[in-house]
């Protein structure tokens, strides 16, 4: 089902409405196969089935679809830019993954990933986008502890080293020490790590003035 509906999103860009034999076509199954789909998913009030004229998302088939599509684009943008996965790899393991996955961990990646995504599915809201970096672990004075909110930089090698050393969204942060224009001293569990100020700005916390 969930297949049906991405594929109805992405063939319908621009146009609304889809053919069936289109959509037949293109996820290679029988026309009578997609008829008895499409009646299932209008019977789920999932789309808008008109036999002859075809199909189109409702409100709630539009959500659920852009919802998968949104994963899809998480889940392959963090195998290929954290864990250095081959684009075409990437995309067949984000079209299994993207069905299983929940939304939590979906949100989880994203904010691994961090605010330097701009995500390219549309019209679906993408959290990365609303996360703010108004705080960051360079702001932190001596003694201070905060939470990581997620990483945030142009430079996926400062991404990936801050998370190969524990800077994962979520965990408690401790600032140690201090210097004007140097190094921040940071305790992350039990470890202790001296980071230059572009590095420790890089580590978006949490906003607990509320």
């Amino acid at each position: 089902r969930e297949d049906y509906l991405i594929n109805i999103l992405r063939l319908a860009e621009g146009e609304g409405v889809v053919r069936t034999s289109k959509l037949a076509s293109f996820m290679k199954v029988a026309p009578a196969s997609v008829t008895e789909m499409l009646h299932t998913l209008s019977d789920a009030g999932l789309v808008n089935y008109e036999k002859y004229r075809g199909v189109s998302l409702t409100p709630k088939g539009m959500e659920c679809a852009q919802n998968l599509r949104r994963k899809h684009h998480i889940v392959e943008r963090f195998l290929t830019d954290v864990l250095d996965i081959d684009h075409q790899a990437a995309h067949d393991e984000a079209c299994l993954m993207e069905h299983a996955i929940s939304d939590d961990s979906a949100n989880r990646m994203c904010r691994i990933i961090g605010t330097r995504i701009d995500c390219d599915c549309g019209t679906c809201n993408n959290p990365c986008n609303s996360h703010k970096c108004e705080y960051t672990l360079s702001d932190l004075s001596s003694g201070d502890v905060g939470i990581i909110s997620h990483l945030k930089s142009n430079d996926l090698s400062k991404v990936k080293k801050l998370l190969s050393m524990g800077f994962i969204p979520g965990r408690e942060v401790v600032l140690e020490s201090k210097q004007i224009n140097g190094p921040r001293v940071v305790r992350i569990g039990d470890s202790i790590f001296a980071l230059d100020m572009d590095l420790a700005s890089t580590v978006c916390l949490e906003d607990d003035s509320n």
